[in-house]
């Protein structure tokens, strides 16, 4: 059942290009980390040269060459101004040696800085010429020379001439020492800044280039993530077809299977049915062992189909579980009775009980339920040729525990492994001594897990297998009233007038007798159109509707049937098709149909469904609410038992959920949603039935009504709106009575 592999396109695979990502991987944090360095080296480049601005500036060379220019430019001064105070005399002359030796004593102090001794400290003459001068300005502070000496002592002029001429050489060859430092220390700072822009230069080089590459490298990587984009874009282009194509698939594997069931149990309805009457005539033995063998093979055809069904819905994950009360005991009992006579004709021994405590009633769905146990029982019998069969019901906790135990043939670890595949089967070999489809465990497993549970099995050859299903059944009330599954035993209360729509011949003929034979009357019509002509021509108490019709289907029927007016469209209506899928059962609900009922159906099941309709109806309650749009009585009782503050509470805690009411009420109406509405019905209803606002309620109360029997929208938006009128209205009627 499930899809072939090649019905899927195949999806294009991405290229096993692994290398060059990883590459990249590599190369990326490489280049990461020498641009780090490179910022490292040109960040200690520029430290370098920033020291060596601050050491020029200190020690400032092209100053001291300045100082001793200035120092030896001021001796020569000194000593021409000195020939001219000899020479020409007078004070004006005297007066300006004095001051060139003024300014020439001024001058000593710059040879004699730290910064001079630190470059001239090399040089040999540099001590003596310093001492020389200093001995010089010594001697000539003793005189002291000044303008009156020079003027009124010519000799000593000359002697000042005398000992300054020694000091020419040693100030003048400082003065080229200097400059020839100066000039050094220039250009071994030139070299190095040459030498650092060098570096640097290349550095930037370096930087740029590896920018560049990073830059590259990115761009790669962004071409390389816009095609990866493209690829995933198409991967998911690919992956979308391939979903349309499997849910193409699953669609026409699903309209198949629902025509195939349609068809094939369509003559199923009517072989059984047929086969069903003819067990109540008299037939000779042999006949009535004809008639069994072809009962059980029309069965046997109908599990089949049903297995295929529920796998499909199983793939789908349609599989719905139904819970409602059940007695365990009862279970039990009836599957004695369906597996009994296939025990006896084995010649096998059956036993179901239970142990200890267990629940008189749990929530479960009971079909299913049965399904499961019916599988392993039927095959427990099936692999069993003598001893014993038996099923034992326990309870632990919410669990409840099924134990089928036999003393057939037992299963190795190899078949036990496969035991729960689909087609897989204990007897695999070519003479399929005991048949079957290979569905059943695996649909008993999938039906357990989607209660909840689970089944186990151990299994020794030779000496028999137990099977264990576990499934979390908690304990629950028992039903208001128990259901009757009886069927034709229980003759009918009063005898129903049924219209019936049915397009084949030999069903018609199968449900003519049958209801006949139940005591009611049938009218037969062929398709929906005819159907609905008939009802609103003649009055009936029920409608059996086939679904799938010629002219108009049953679908499209019920919906005018529910159009119709008065009680007409009251009238109940039950699905009767050979389509029995959940959904076809769910549709049929909302078009306003009561009941489905999937063909073939058992003459009981059939009898029960008329028996429930015969009953007489309900009586009315006790105190209806009346016609009023207020019940003051439920207003005075009010008062009366509650305190004289809390009633008025009451009544204004009503009006102020109006405006919230009317929104949800709003919202199921656009469009009309029957669900919608019935819940946004029954939110109000009993709160202003308690109140006494007797206009809501009954509106309340009619909308909920025609929302679970699936009305058309035109009744349901009608009634809607009367429900809004009287929600809008009841703050007034609240108000005139001072309560609000």
């Amino acid at each position: 059942m499930s899809e072939p592999l090649n019905a899927i396109p195949a999806v294009p695979a991405a290229p096993a290009t692994a290398a060059a990502p990883r590459a990249r991987r590599r190369l990326l944090p490489a280049m990461g980390l020498l641009l780090l360095l490179v910022f490292g080296a040109m960040g200690v480049l520029q430290m370098r040269q920033l020291e060596l601005l601050n050491t020029t500036r200190q020690y400032q060379d092209d100053y001291l060459v300045w100082s001793l220019f200035q120092y030896e430019a001021e001796y020569l001064k000194l000593r021409t101004q000195l020939g001219e105070a000899l020479r020409r005399g007078g004070p004006e002359q005297a007066q300006q040696a004095a001051q060139r030796y003024e300014i020439f004593v001024s001058r000593l102090g710059l040879i004699e800085g730290e910064h001079a001794a630190k470059v001239l400290t090399s040089h040999p003459d540099y001590r003596r010429t310093l001492e020389r001068s200093r001995a010089f300005v010594a001697w000539a502070d003793t005189l002291p020379l000044d303008a009156a000496l020079l003027e009124r002592q010519p000799e000593r002029v000359r002697e000042l001439l005398e000992r300054l001429a020694p000091l020419g050489d040693g100030i003048h060859d400082l003065s080229l020492t200097a400059s020839h430092h100066v000039a050094a220390q220039l250009s071994a700072r030139n070299e190095l800044v040459r030498s650092q822009s060098t570096l640097s230069l290349g550095l930037t080089l370096l930087q740029c280039a590896l920018l560049l590459g990073l830059a590259i490298v990115v761009m790669r990587q962004l071409r390389s993530l816009e095609r990866h984009g493209r690829d995933q874009e198409t991967l998911a282009e690919h992956l979308r077809e391939a979903r349309q194509a499997a849910e193409a698939g699953s669609r026409a594997k699903s309209l198949f299977l629902a025509n195939m069931s349609h068809e094939l149990r369509t003559p199923l309805h009517g072989l059984l049915g047929m086969l069903g009457l003819l067990k109540d005539t008299p037939l000779r033995a042999d006949q009535r062992l004809q008639l069994q063998a072809a009962s059980d093979s029309a069965r046997h055809l109908l599990a089949i189909l049903n297995d295929i069904l529920d796998v499909s819905k199983m793939e789908a994950g349609a599989i719905t579980i139904h819970p409602e009360p059940v007695q365990p005991a009862r279970l039990l009992r009836e599957l004695d009775e369906i597996c009994q006579p296939q025990a006896r004709l084995k010649g096998v021994a059956l036993s179901l009980a239970q142990t200890g405590e267990v629940p008189a009633w749990v929530s479960a769905d009971p079909t299913r339920l049965r399904q499961i146990l019916l599988n392993l029982l039927s095959n427990a019998i099936k692999f069993t040729d003598q001893g014993r069969v038996d099923l034992r019901l326990s309870h632990e906790g919410q669990v409840l525990r099924f134990s089928v135990n036999d003393t057939g043939t037992g299963m190795d670890e190899a078949l036990l492994g496969r035991l729960f595949q689909r087609f897989s089967q204990g007897d695999a070999t070519s003479s399929r001594r005991h048949g079957g489809t290979g569905l059943g465990l695996e649909i008993s497993r999938n039906l357990a897990r989607a209660m909840g549970g689970d089944i186990q099995v151990h299994s020794t050859p030779g000496l028999g297998s137990t099977f264990v299903v576990e499934l979390p059944l908690p304990a629950c009330e028992a039903p208001a009233q128990l259901p009757d599954t009886s069927g034709a035993a229980l003759p009918p209360t009063r005898s129903l007038r049924i219209l019936v729509a049915e397009d084949h011949v030999t069903n018609r003929h199968y449900l003519e007798a049958v209801l006949e034979r139940l005591g009611h009357h049938a009218v037969f019509c062929e398709n929906g159109f005819e159907a609905l002509q008939r009802l609103s021509l003649q009055d009936f108490d029920l409608v059996l509707m086939d679904l799938h019709m010629p002219v108009m289907d049953g679908y499209e029927a019920c919906r005018a049937m529910r159009a119709l007016p008065g009680a007409k469209a009251r009238v109940p209506i039950v699905a009767l098709s050979a389509d029995a899928f959940e959904e076809s059962r769910e549709r049929a609900l909302q078009a306003g149909m009561a009941d489905f009922l999937a063909k073939p159906v058992e003459i009981e099941t059939l009898a029960a469904l008329l028996h429930r309709q015969s009953l007489p109806p309900a009586p009315a309650p006790a105190a209806p609410p009346p016609a009023g749009d207020f019940d003051d009585e439920v207003l005075q009782v009010l008062r009366r038992t509650l305190p004289p503050a809390r009633v008025p509470g009451l009544y204004q805690t009503f009006v102020q959920d109006v405006p919230v009411s009317l929104q949800r009420l709003d919202r199921a109406l656009q469009p009309p949603d029957a669900e919608a509405l019935r819940s946004a019905a029954h939110a109000v209803k009993g709160a202003s039935a308690s109140l006494g606002l007797t206009e809501v309620a009954r509106a309340a109360r009619e909308l909920e009504r025609l929302a679970k029997q699936g009305a058309d929208a035109t009744t349901l938006s009608r009634c809607g709106e009367l429900l809004r009128h009287a929600l809008q209205r009841s703050p007034a009627l609240c108000a005139q009575r001072g309560l609000i």
